[in-house]
């Protein structure tokens, strides 16, 4: 009987330690999605896709005090999307690592109400060095300022070209000037007027930072979409 018993607890244990393994690899995303203009809690429908093959996808709704939680894969980046009526939708990318002590990542998402966003940077839009080739990761993020206009036929916006202030001024300002376009011309072959995409070029003569750190440099050379007209 005893034989028999010691055999059940070295069976067991693999099995543990396989339950161990999976949980640990596990990270709970909670936080809260509140007003950017009062902090006010908001009611929210929240999405996830796992980068960069969308192959793990999730829906949530806050609870009516703003919070939500996902158990979402350690050391994964996700793509989150926003939407509550009222608000600017919110898409951007979390990676789910550096958990606190409890296995926890905390994310609030701020909320800004509509009609009050009047510039937005492309955060996740990349260039080839030195080209107006856009990268084909940055796809995604054109193909969600697409969803953004159709929502908002009478939206009128200008997309605004920065390079970093290094090398010569008529090169950048071509640079910026071609990166726009590029843009422009993706916005158009996904159904987007022509007349609706207004469009212009700084080079490096409005830069976010004038350190010449490369982390700088990288903030510096963007495209940014000012709100014209709602």
């Amino acid at each position: 009987m005893s034989r028999f018993l010691f055999s059940l607890v070295c069976l067991s244990l693999p099995f543990l330690s396989q339950s161990q393994n999976i949980a640990a690899s596990y990270v709970k995303l909670t936080g809260k999605v509140l007003s950017d203009k009062d902090s006010a809690a908001i009611s929210a429908v929240i999405s996830y896709e796992k980068l960069p093959y969308y192959d793990d996808m999730g829906l949530t709704k806050s609870k009516p005090d703003g919070t939500y939680e996902f158990y979402l894969i350690r050391g994964i980046t996700y793509n989150f999307t926003v939407k509550a009526t009222g608000y600017e939708t919110i898409n951007t990318q979390v990676e789910v690592d550096d958990p606190d002590e409890d296995e926890q990542k905390l994310t609030n998402f701020l909320m800004k109400p509509d009609g009050e966003v009047s510039l937005i940077t492309l955060e996740n839009l990349i260039f080839s060095r030195g080209s107006d080739q856009i990268s084909s990761s940055s796809y995604q993020e054109l193909d969600q300022l697409v969803v953004w206009l159709d929502e908002r036929p009478n939206v009128i916006i200008q997309l605004e070209g920065h390079t970093d202030f290094e090398g010569n001024e008529e090169a950048n300002l071509a640079l910026s000037e071609a990166r726009v376009e590029a843009v422009k011309d993706y916005l158009q072959s996904k159904g987007i007027k022509k007349k609706r995409v207004l469009t212009k070029a700084f080079g490096g003569t409005v830069p976010l930072s004038t350190d010449r750190t490369d982390e700088a440099k990288a903030r510096n050379r963007r495209v940014e979409v000012r709100i014209i007209r709602n």
